[in-house]
């Protein structure tokens, strides 16, 4: 039988390399959807995500043989929601944008939790964020200006580039509700509350539109659910041992793998503003994220 005790330790033993191991299964993850046919509904893979997720996790929570239902439950179903939110955006934001712009995006949001740190835990609004959020904004306008989507020959609708700001800004509150939820809470049950209430949520709008996916299909969508469910276990093992500083400025590596998956596998174009405006976000995300080390 599995030690999951044995597993933990060992994974906890890991420290940033848990972060890093989050960042390249995400990556994969992301490489799935956009593989799938558009056909499917975005709702659909968040579904079955959703599923695959949960019942590898009730498993190793019973395993454990621990409380599922965790302790602090409303919070536990914010993050749920939040979550379910970010990744519908997120998926959306995949399918209808270049891999390497839709993933720079996804990464501004430890920006957006500097934000939310100043509104919901009374963090100081400092000179320090208000420079990170100019030159995380410069950067991402370095990238989306016309000129330069057109110099890489993409066009991207308006409501695609604000469906993937949304992304981040759920990302950024399911970050902030996962960190607080590490002192409390097991691990596994954070992680289950995530694909619980995506399945419950969704589970009737899939009903009612259910398109039935192919077998090419089937096989990207389990990638998508066991990717996401490694990527999950890692990054909050991570939250749980590293300060939020730390690792926000290290998830930020998906963003490298997104752009290496883009140019092999979908022929995207990565040139000299892609660097600049890409370097731009994530000087801005280091400045904004090293104030709240102590907060979150």
């Amino acid at each position: 039988m599995i030690n999951i005790a044995v597993l933990e330790k060992k994974f906890n033993s890991l420290n940033k390399f848990n972060l890093v191991l989050a960042s390249f299964f995400f990556s994969l993850m992301t490489l799935c959807v956009k593989n799938i046919d558009r056909r499917i509904p975005i709702y659909e893979l968040v579904f079955f995500r959703s599923l695959l997720s949960l019942m590898i996790t009730l498993l190793i929570i019973n395993l454990k043989n621990i409380n599922p239902w965790g302790n602090n439950r409303p919070l536990l179903i914010l993050r749920g929601v939040l979550g379910t939110l970010a990744l519908v955006c997120i998926f959306y934001a995949i399918r209808n944008m270049p891999l390497s712009i839709s993933t720079v995006i996804q990464y501004t949001y430890p920006i957006f939790i500097s934000i939310f740190a100043g509104i919901f835990i009374n963090e100081k609004i400092t000179r320090n964020l208000i420079f990170a959020l100019i030159i995380g904004w410069i950067g991402i306008f370095v990238i989306l200006n016309p000129s330069q989507l057109s110099n890489i020959s993409v066009e991207i609708e308006k409501i695609s580039i604000s469906i993937a700001f949304l992304g981040a800004i759920f990302t950024a509150l399911a970050y902030v509700t996962v960190k607080k939820l590490s002192f409390t809470e097991d691990v596994y049950v954070i992680i289950e509350y995530f694909p619980l209430v995506s399945f419950i949520t969704l589970l009737p709008i899939v009903l009612i539109n259910w398109v039935t996916p192919n077998w090419n299909e089937v096989v990207w969508i389990i990638g998508i659910g066991l990717f996401t469910q490694l990527g999950q276990t890692f990054l909050t093992i991570g939250l749980k041992n590293l300060p939020a500083s730390e690792a926000s400025t290290i998830n930020y590596l998906q963003v490298l793998f997104g752009s290496i998956w883009g140019v092999l596998f979908f022929s995207e174009i990565i040139n000299i503003n892609f660097f600049l405006g890409a370097l731009l976000v994530l000087l801005g995300t280091i400045i904004s994220s090293t104030k709240i080390r102590k907060k979150i």
